[in-house]
């Protein structure tokens, strides 16, 4: 009888210990997840300025479409309660933060507007899951590039 006591003592002892790291294993792997799709974005948006003019307004733009993952909650990943790209004034700063709390900051190298070459407002994502986004280039009201961001 006291072998079962003790195995089960020694179990709830081990659960105890694994519960922690597993939490943060799923942060981290939420992290990973978060950081590859801003990297993306990243990449996508300075491919764009770099490799590409802003068009006349009578031609279409250069566009690139980048698929951002938000993860949801399980054993193995946070979910995403907040994902922001900020522009700034000659590139982009991007905040997210996981439901565990943990908030998290990066830069992209381009400005990047919501829906308007004109716009100053952050290009928000909800939700979990993939979402699409068309990254194209344009010219704002000062005539410099910018990167326009929309779902698709």
């Amino acid at each position: 009888m006291i072998r079962y006591v003790v195995a089960v003592v020694l179990t709830i002892a081990l659960i105890a210990l694994a519960v922690p790291a597993i939490e943060r294993g799923a942060s981290m792997n939420s992290q990973r997840q978060v950081e590859t799709s801003i990297a993306a974005i990243d990449d996508a948006a300075t491919s764009l300025t770099e490799t590409e003019e802003t068009p006349p307004d009578d031609h279409p733009a250069p566009r690139r479409v980048v698929d951002v993952t938000l993860p949801q909650r399980s054993l193995t990943t946070e979910s995403v309660d907040h994902f922001e790209i900020t522009p700034r004034e000659s590139y982009s700063s991007v905040r997210y933060v996981l439901a565990d709390g943990t908030t998290r900051e990066a830069a992209i190298g381009e400005r990047i507007v919501w829906n308007d070459p004109a716009a100053t407002e952050s290009v928000e994502l909800g939700g979990v899951g993939t979402t699409r986004l068309a990254l194209t280039l344009r010219s704002d009201v000062n005539g410099d590039p910018v990167v326009v961001a929309s779902r698709v």
